[in-house]
């Protein structure tokens, strides 16, 4: 019994440092992906029969990113986090600025809680916009990539590269496949953000400038199809991306007449009370100065009141 233990704990660490020397391997090809991603520090732990590997990024952009990387093709999606697929191999689950990898079973949601709740320095940010602009419709699963400067780009969309998307002025991307109609092979498009309008026209020629490429802009939108069989369906999916700018107009109305009126009328009572009460307090003053030296005896004859007995007869 006692070996068989001893064989189990074996196996579990060889194992172990099996999947530790192929994740280091993986981290070392892949170091200038990581690093454009955001990439602060990486982990593995153990939890039961479970290998986890941990990626803390920098914000919720790159969290997001990983993920996409992370997940196989085969994956479908499920409700251990905020995104989360899962195959026979792995889950990818992520959250906030976290990702981790589950390997050796499925996790649970105690598993997957407790793993998230360990990282460090945990921050929530907005997703990017560009999200609510690809395409959903025709969408192979498990097929968009992000792309946020020249070492995504090179791995998810190199036939790209030729255009220099101006990642170092702002720019972001997301790449996905879809299927047209009966074509064999699914037509490779991607979109790219731009902070401005004006930026993404000045680059809409370089895309265009690529053989084979169809390229559009819609806004501060560049919509960019790379293999399509013909016109047409590049067509169709570059009139999928519409965009609309929403403008909200806060015009401070004109000030009511009525108001400044009102507190002109309150600061004359405010003024006439102030003034009330001060001749009362010199008044009051004045006489008990009086009294006090007429009593005390310290009041001159020229300052002595004249008063005026007036009889009734």
């Amino acid at each position: 019994m006692r070996e068989r233990e001893e064989v189990q704990k074996m196996s579990r660490r060889c194992s172990l440092a099996l999947v530790l020397l192929l994740s280091t391997s993986l981290m070392g090809a892949d170091e200038a992906l990581w690093q454009e991603y955001g990439l602060l520090h990486s982990g593995m732990t153990h939890r039961g029969r479970l290998t986890v590997m941990t990626y803390q990024m920098r914000d919720q952009t790159g969290a997001l990113a990983a993920w996409e990387w992370l997940r196989s093709a085969k994956a479908r999606p499920c409700n251990l986090a905020s995104f989360c697929t899962q195959d026979a191999e792995q889950t990818v689950v992520s959250d906030d600025n976290d990702v981790a990898v589950f390997k050796g079973g499925v996790p649970t949601n105690f598993d997957v809680d407790a793993v998230l709740q360990s990282f460090p320095n945990r921050r929530e940010t907005s997703l990017p916009a560009i999200l609510t602009f690809l395409p959903r419709q025709n969408r192979v699963p498990n097929s968009a990539r992000y792309v946020l400067g020249p070492a995504s780009l090179q791995a998810f969309a190199p036939e790209l590269r030729a255009a220099k998307p101006g990642f170092d002025q702002g720019a972001e991307a997301q790449v996905a496949s879809y299927r047209i109609g009966d074509t064999a092979n699914p037509v490779r498009f991607a979109i790219f953000y731009y902070p401005t309008p004006e930026m993404a026209r000045l680059h809409l020629s370089g895309f265009q400038s690529i053989p084979g490429v169809h390229a559009r802009r819609s806004g501060v939108l560049l919509a960019v199809v790379s293999s399509a069989e013909n016109e047409a369906q590049a067509e169709a999916m570059l009139a999928r991306v519409q965009y609309e700018a929403k403008i909200t107009w806060n015009e401070t109305p004109p000030p009511s007449p009525i108001k400044p009126l009102y507190q002109l009328l309150l600061n004359i009572l405010y003024l006439s009370a102030l003034l009330s009460g001060i001749c009362l307090l010199a008044g009051l003053m004045y006489g008990g100065m009086r009294i006090y030296r007429r009593r005390y005896g310290t009041l001159e004859a020229e300052e002595a009141m004249i008063t005026l007995h007036l009889g009734g007869d």
